[in-house]
């Protein structure tokens, strides 16, 4: 591919003549590796520039990949005389009759110099040892609410100078991030918010910039209790169920929050509506969950209550006349 843009160089060349180059070109090659140091020398040397090379563009020539023979093209071009343009100052002529003579032409003005540019390649290394998280790592929330402190990432070299102007992008893992990216400002530092994930336990914020990444991780408590979970077996019961009339039923009961974590479980009773149908025999809970006993009197059908954390969970229960087939107590 670069000795077809070469070839390309050379037609184009070829096309529109030996046009000096200008500084801008000559830098525009060089850092674009379009040609080589070997065919830009001889380039140099066929069409000249179109300025006068100082010894801080060669300084610059250098550090963009010039070699010695393209710098020795430069300065044979700086050595050669180039015609310069003179403007034509008109003489001033009088009648014949006065036998004066013209007057001497103006002098002409000194050219002014063309401008100098200065070209620099800074190369930015960030330092995985000296970059890291600063502030808001370890706080804890709960789940899908966010956090009171600002995620706060800081960027250094190897020096340990701080970086700004930096690209780093954040990842979260059961955290949501905003903004995802963020520059560094004066200080070397980027500021993110952060919401946590719905799912208790734990979650992780990564930061990204360059190949370096850091992490930092957050406690995810459950929120407040916003339902009971009422299980007969490994069966979820809501709304309307029947039970053996031959059995004695026992109901596991939890508190879970908005996004089904659990929560501690407060005052779990049970009622029932009719007490002919079936009875409460007992009810036991721990902090984790609970558990409502039930025993069947006679077919019929009435409401059960299931009561904890200040909330209500009613059932509508079934005693049918004979058992139903198989040995599945809720259904």
């Amino acid at each position: 591919m670069p000795q077809a843009l070469s070839a390309l160089f050379a037609v184009v060349l070829a096309i529109q003549g030996p046009a000096p180059l200008r500084k801008s070109d000559l830098v525009r090659l060089l850092s674009g590796a379009v040609m080589s140091p070997v065919e830009l020398a001889e380039m140099v040397r066929r069409t000249c520039l179109t300025f006068e090379p100082t010894d801080r563009d060669r300084h610059d020539f250098r550090l963009l990949g010039a070699d010695a023979s393209l710098l020795a093209a430069v300065d044979e071009c700086g050595r050669r005389k180039a015609p310069r343009r003179t403007a034509v100052t008109p003489v001033r002529t009088t009648p014949r009759s006065h036998s004066v003579p013209p007057a001497p032409p103006a002098p002409l003005a000194a050219p002014q110099p063309p401008p100098v540019f200065q070209v620099q390649r800074v190369i930015v290394r960030v330092s995985a040892e000296r970059s890291s998280f600063v502030s808001g790592g370890g706080q804890r929330g709960s789940v899908g609410t966010q956090l009171p402190r600002a995620l706060v990432f800081e960027a250094r070299d190897s020096a340990g100078a701080v970086l700004s102007g930096q690209a780093v992008t954040f990842t979260g893992i059961n955290a949501r991030i905003q903004p995802g990216a963020a520059a560094t400002d004066a200080v070397g530092q980027a500021r993110v918010g952060v919401t946590l994930g719905e799912r208790v336990g734990s979650a992780t914020v990564i930061a990204s910039i360059g190949v370096v990444e850091k992490q930092v991780a957050f406690n995810v408590a459950a929120g407040p209790a916003a339902q009971l979970a009422v299980m007969c077996g490994t069966a979820s019961v809501t709304g309307h169920f029947a039970i053996r009339p031959d059995s004695v039923i026992v109901l596991r009961v939890s508190a879970q929050d908005g996004y089904a974590n659990p929560t501690p479980l407060l005052g779990l009773r049970a009622a029932v509506a009719d007490a002919r149908v079936f009875r409460v025999l007992g009810v036991a809970q721990d902090s984790a969950a609970g558990s409502v006993t039930l025993k069947p009197d006679q077919p019929g059908t009435t409401s059960l209550a299931v009561i904890a954390n200040g909330m209500r969970q009613y059932l509508t229960v079934t005693v049918p006349p004979r058992a139903a087939p198989g040995k599945v107590d809720c259904r």
